[in-house]
């Protein structure tokens, strides 16, 4: 009885052995499947997520933007058939994917409801008409500088040039009558016209007669001149924004606004001014007779 066992042994063994190799490989196959079971069911889901998502935006795209943002701060509107009657196409969306109202968040990742998504987005031509605009008002402001420097400088100048020609002519006066003796040899030097342009060239000459109005012949110049320069850059700023991009077109036309204006009263301005002068009379040119009494 035991010989007989022993001798069946080895070949239980070899049939185990036989067993286990086929087993192996079967079962391995069967694991395979299971994970594949498992995980391509879940990105194909994601990729229908996804692919509802994009559908979901472009469906808000054609409706006003404020949509979108309401139903992402208020999720539970998307299930409000009063709220979504006046929106059929999104209605009819939300119902056939009704996970979008329990994953609102992912589906409306797109929508921004912040104060800083109201912000536009970059636009090179307004950034370049910024710096433009940027540097003519530096420009403006630095040339405003420099000639108000420029004016103090030549105002201190001339008032201390002036102060010593008058102290230095108020000398030489006063040295020049010291040398006299009598009245009668000062009227003689007087008289004479060396004498008569000495004292009238003296630091505060005395004025006999009341001044004569003249006329503003440059007032009225300079107005003609600087209103024909501001209506023509105003016409040229009324032309230009009907030709640049919309967020520098109101900025062109206020500035062409207030430039054609401005010219447009010194042009007035200068008319009238001429008008006054030639009703009062001063424009004419005083005669020949007249001239040579004022100079007698």
């Amino acid at each position: 009885m035991k010989p007989s066992f022993f001798r069946t042994l080895p070949a239980f063994a070899g049939c185990a052995l036989l067993c286990s190799t086929l087993v192996a490989p079967a079962a391995a196959q069967a694991q395979a499947p299971r994970t594949e079971r498992r995980t391509v069911p879940q990105a194909t889901t994601q990729m229908d997520a996804q692919v509802t998502r994009e559908q979901l935006m472009q469906i808000l795209e054609k409706h006003p933007p404020a949509v979108g943002r309401v139903l992402k701060l208020d999720p539970s509107l998307m299930r409000s058939e009063s709220y979504l009657a006046s929106y059929p196409e999104l209605r009819d969306f939300l119902t056939e994917h009704s996970e979008i109202p329990q994953n609102s968040q992912y589906f409306l990742e797109g929508i921004r409801v912040g104060a800083d998504d109201y912000r536009q987005p970059r636009n090179d031509k307004l950034e370049l008409v910024a710096g433009v605009l940027a540097g003519c008002a530096a420009f403006l402001a630095a040339s405003i500088i420099i000639g108000t420097l420029i004016w103090l400088i030549r105002t201190v100048l001339d008032q201390r040039r002036w102060s010593r020609l008058s102290k230095i002519q108020a000398e030489v006066h006063s040295k020049l009558m010291d040398r006299f003796s009598s009245n009668d040899e000062l009227l003689t030097y007087v008289q004479t016209p060396s004498g008569r342009r000495f004292l009238e060239s003296g630091p505060s000459p005395l004025q006999e007669t009341a001044p004569v109005m003249a006329a503003p012949v440059s007032r009225i110049l300079w107005s003609l001149q600087l209103g024909s320069v501001l209506l023509v850059t105003g016409v040229g700023l009324l032309f230009l924004s009907g030709r640049v991009i919309e967020e520098a077109r109101e900025f062109l036309y206020i500035a062409g606004c207030m430039s054609t204006a401005l010219g447009a009263g010194f042009l007035v301005s200068a008319a009238a001014a001429y008008a006054l002068s030639r009703r009062l009379g001063l424009l004419e040119r005083p005669s020949q007779g007249g001239a040579a009494e004022i100079n007698a």
